[in-house]
């Protein structure tokens, strides 16, 4: 029997199926929630439309919400179709959310107001392991460059300020 005195140099087939079966889960993930977010980029496009919509500044709820649903029946925003849907009257108690858009006043600022989404997508991945994306963003009414970022303290985890940044 003949003795290979040279050393082994790089990977056995092994470690490559390895560094394949890696690659390949990372690829799965990727294609799995990469749709969301480009969803949501249409749904800050939406936002920033409705907020500079003429008599956005001024409207109710009620108002901002047909303009919405208009929004929605042309886009297809399925992940955010859901979670509106879900939140409305007569939806079956076991599917019920939380309605994603809310209109707050701001406490500075003359007769100011932000309209924010939020929503949650769950995404199933491989057996019984899930993403859970989470999405938010916020828009000032009347305003629509104007983009309104909340700062965390990352040592206790509270929101410490609001600021708006000027685009």
């Amino acid at each position: 029997m003949k003795i290979n005195k040279r050393k082994q140099r790089g990977a056995t087939l092994v470690s490559w199926l390895i560094v394949a079966g890696l690659g390949v889960m990372a690829a799965s993930a990727v294609v799995k929630v990469a749709p969301y977010y480009v969803e949501f980029n249409n749904v800050k496009g939406m936002m920033k439309v409705i907020a500079g919509s003429q008599g956005a500044k001024n409207a109710n709820m009620r108002q901002i919400n047909s303009k919405i649903e208009k929004h929605l029946n042309v886009n297809q925003l399925y992940a955010l179709e859901d979670a509106y849907y879900n939140s409305k009257p007569g939806t079956p108690a076991k599917t019920k959310t939380k309605n994603p858009f809310s209109l707050k006043k701001l406490r500075k600022g003359k007769n100011k107001r932000v309209l924010t989404v939020q929503y949650d997508v769950p995404q199933s991945w491989i057996g019984n392991l899930f993403f859970l994306v989470k999405f938010k963003h916020s828009v000032l009414l009347g305003e629509p460059d104007v983009v309104i970022e909340t700062k965390i303290d990352k040592s206790s985890g509270e929101r410490k300020k609001k600021s708006l940044n000027l685009r």
